[in-house]
């Protein structure tokens, strides 16, 4: 899909690249006729068909990120996501028996990897190693982020593996922010306490970062995840932008399969984490307030 003030520039630049390689370029573009516009375009050499593209025009293009946490644990679960023909960003927990092979995975089949950053909770539950928890010395969270990123190869950025308590303390996320910037990696808070600190400690460091608007999966069954995407689509077409997150249970995997040709219908493309954070409608959103403040 393209958006309509960019339709004919996006034609003319593909019919110049073609022309500059060589390749004979057939195109038939309905006509527009009120609605969009549908161009069809076919690349030949030598008489062979090499290629062959539907270009969509639209009035306006919406963006959607999809995380899935929690992978590193099971390699059928990430292979499954990188057959998906989607973008979905791969956050991959540290120093678990597949964290690299998933990371390295993902990268072959050209999605974005996050390092799922397990952050002290408030609860007895530990999220597991590579934690970063409150009273950590500026020292000892560099340390324990250099340990996790070495275990989680081609990184583009982090978000947090629980953290109720750990993102609610601003003097432990300023460091974590802070050893984030150094590493040039952006940071999604994934709110799982509406007290967190992390996205508003981001943002004032310089530090490109977002947060999750809806969790996908809380109840593990395809209905409800259906009904999740869709809030999460009545949220994009409210506010242009947004980030979901996710986990590789079967059934999220298979309400993803079925619902994400929706989002193309609705004119919305599923982007790297990365690339919506470039955005200028992402630095407009901001979380509701804690108790409605």
């Amino acid at each position: 899909m393209v958006a309509a003030s960019h339709y004919d520039d996006v034609l003319a630049a593909i019919a110049g690249q073609a022309a500059r390689d060589h390749f004979q370029l057939k195109s038939y573009i309905s006509p527009a006729g009120g609605h969009e516009r549908l161009t069809e375009l076919r690349c030949l050499r030598s008489g062979t068909e090499c290629g062959r593209w539907l270009i969509r025009e639209v009035p306006k293009i919406r963006h959607a990120a999809l995380v899935i946490d929690d992978l590193g644990q099971d390699l059928e679960a990430a292979s499954k996501l990188a057959q998906m023909p989607y973008p979905i960003t791969f956050a991959v927990l540290p120093h678990l028996v597949y964290s690299t092979a998933t990371a390295e995975e993902a990268h072959r089949a050209g999605r974005e990897v996050m390092l799922h950053l397990p952050m002290e909770p408030d609860s007895a539950v530990r999220p597991g190693p590579g934690e970063i928890r409150v009273g950590m010395s500026r020292a000892e969270v560099e340390r324990l982020v250099d340990e996790d990123l070495r275990s989680v190869p081609f990184v583009s950025g982090v978000n947090n593996h629980m953290g109720s308590r750990a993102t609610t303390d601003e003097r432990l996320m300023n460091v974590v922010i802070e050893t984030l910037a150094k590493r040039r990696l952006f940071f999604v808070d994934s709110r799982t306490t509406p007290e967190s600190v992390a996205l508003d400690v981001a943002r004032r460091r310089g530090v490109p970062a977002t947060y999750r608007s809806i969790f996908l999966d809380d109840v593990e069954t395809v209905p409800y995840t259906i009904g999740q995407l869709r809030g999460f689509l009545d949220m994009i077409e409210t506010q242009d932008a947004a980030l979901a997150i996710g986990h590789p249970h079967p059934t999220t995997l298979a309400a993803l399969e079925r619902f994400l040709p929706e989002l193309e219908r609705h004119n919305v493309r599923v982007v790297p984490a990365s690339q919506l954070l470039r955005l200028p409608a992402i630095s407009r959103l901001s979380p509701p307030p804690p108790n409605g403040r």
